[in-house]
């Protein structure tokens, strides 16, 4: 018995009519076993053209077979067209199967390169005319795809995170999805980077469309996707190159871009804003990366410019010291980060948590979760709404599963809302965690744990009060002062501690 090949090819669910990857091996098997034939091994690429061979496993088939790992000689495909739909690269591989005596079999043109009357000719014209029907079936497919974005609607593949199709194509917002992009822009205006953003997406058990993580990568295709504003747009990057590669930052001049084109998840204000944040940060990505957490960065000045202090490592004697630094060449020494941080943070925390704050702060914190709540339940709701439909559907692909007429796409689709059922439920189990309010007991946990958390976490809520409460601080060769904003009131103790411990900071 000979050993062969099998090579299959699927573009999209558009070929389910005899091309879907089932068909494909049912008649390749079916070819072997009718002479004598066994397949070795199937190699498949699916979601792939045939306009190129930047194809991962029909390179694979082709390295395979350059190093000896392959006992076959033979190849067989459904039809031509599986393996190419260029004419150019259907003779490069011909000849390239001549020199590595490679037999190919075409079932279903009836080709068979090692037969009597094969004709290289006629094989060339069969490549030329799938080409020739490729180009015009992606010239129609682009034509109608166009007519399709005019009018708003949705053109294939994933929705946006945040959105939904509905039943004639427009987007909706998915109101169980649609909270993680508001949080993306929320943080990324709250100063917070790409790696917090990250974090906080994971802690509340958010993922992407994919059921993936959220990366850098992502977020920021969140953050430049003018759909998030409600502005429509299609067709916008930059096409394929020769190879088949796609730069993604690469955008078109003419481009479909249609203005409330589509419902808004973040207003156009904000979408600005984060724009010109964007800019402002591309330039300053390396002074960004940093193992340490600086958090007086930029609210340090120099007593002779006003120039911003910024953090850096001092090495001394084998040991590392975190430290603000100036920024100018006017002399002053560099301060001692914890020293500093801890110095700071205890005046900040006599000045908020005094015993005069202490029933109103409780009632502001409880406030602000009584209204964390409302959300939430709306968020649970939301997400329990959507896991019932989905199970439901999940349920009626099941009986037609069962019934014995489904045809591949009902076990992808019954799989990718699996994966989805998983997401949500484990979100929904997040949310669900009760919020508790602060009492007596909370509220002295609260206050001892302010200074450590406002100088080693980076949260928006810990800058938010950092600004709303600094205004400046300015070291000097034998003093350091700090300089709270209005409204913020400074104890005896408080002074009597700084004037006492002050010079230790230096």
């Amino acid at each position: 018995m000979d050993l062969v090949i099998g090579y299959v090819r699927y573009s999209s669910h558009a070929q389910d009519d005899g091309n879907s990857i089932a068909a494909q091996i049912s008649t390749i098997e079916k070819y072997a076993a009718d002479h004598n034939m066994e397949v070795e091994e199937f190699f498949i690429d699916t979601a792939k053209t045939g306009r190129n061979t930047n194809r991962p496993h029909y390179q694979e088939m082709k390295r395979k077979i350059e190093n000896g790992e392959l006992a076959s000689k033979t190849i067989i495909v459904r039809a031509l067209d599986r393996l190419h739909r260029n004419a150019k690269n259907q003779l490069d591989d011909l000849e390239w199967f001549d020199r590595h005596d490679i037999r190919l079999i075409a079932v279903n043109d009836g080709t068979d390169t090692k037969s009597h009357d094969f004709s290289k000719l006629a094989l060339t014209v069969k490549a030329a005319v799938a080409e020739e029907f490729s180009d015009t079936l992606a010239k129609n497919t682009k034509a109608a795809l166009n007519e399709v974005a005019k009018q708003c609607k949705h053109t294939g593949g994933l929705p946006p995170i945040g959105y939904k199709v509905n039943d004639i194509g427009l987007y909706e917002i998915d109101e169980t999805k649609a909270p993680i992009v508001k949080l993306i822009y929320r943080l990324y205006l709250q100063d917070m980077g790409y790696d917090y953003i990250s974090k906080e997406l994971k802690k509340q058990g958010y993922k992407t469309a994919e059921g993936n993580d959220f990366s850098k990568t992502s977020i920021h295709s969140i953050l430049t996707n003018e759909k998030y504003m409600g502005t429509y747009t299609y067709d916008k990057t930059a096409s394929k190159d020769s190879s088949g590669k796609r730069n993604s930052n690469a955008h078109k001049q003419n481009y479909i871009r249609i203005q409330n084109g589509m419902p808004a998840i973040i207003s156009s204000a904000d979408f600005e804003k984060v724009k010109k944040k964007l800019a402002e940060n591309a330039g300053r990505q390396g002074s960004r990366t940093t193992k340490h957490y600086y958090a007086l960065n930029g609210v340090m000045k120099c007593p002779e410019c006003g120039h911003a202090f910024t953090g850096n490592i001092n090495n001394s004697n084998g040991r590392k010291y975190p430290q603000y630094r100036q920024s100018c060449k006017c002399g002053v020494k560099s301060v001692n980060m914890d020293k500093m941080n801890n110095f700071t943070f205890h005046a900040l925390q006599q000045c908020v948590f005094s015993p005069d704050n202490k029933d109103k702060i409780i009632e502001r914190i409880n406030a602000k979760i009584g209204r964390d709540m409302v959300v939430q339940s709306d968020e649970v709701n939301a997400l329990k709404n959507k896991i019932n439909k989905l199970q439901d559907a999940q349920n009626r692909l099941m009986d037609y599963l069962q019934s014995g007429m489904a045809p591949d796409s009902i076990l992808e689709r019954i799989q990718k809302n699996e994966n989805e059922l998983k997401q949500l439920r484990n979100q929904l189990d997040i949310k669900s965690k009760e919020i508790a309010l602060v009492d007596d007991e909370a509220y002295t946990r609260l206050v001892k744990k302010f200074k450590s958390y406002m100088g080693s976490v980076k949260s928006p809520e810990a800058k938010a009060l950092r600004d709303a409460t600094i205004e400046k601080i300015i070291p000097d060769t034998e003093q350091v002062a700090i300089y709270f904003k209005k409204g913020v009131t400074v104890d005896a103790e408080t002074k009597a501690y700084f004037n006492i411990n002050q010079e230790e900071a230096v």
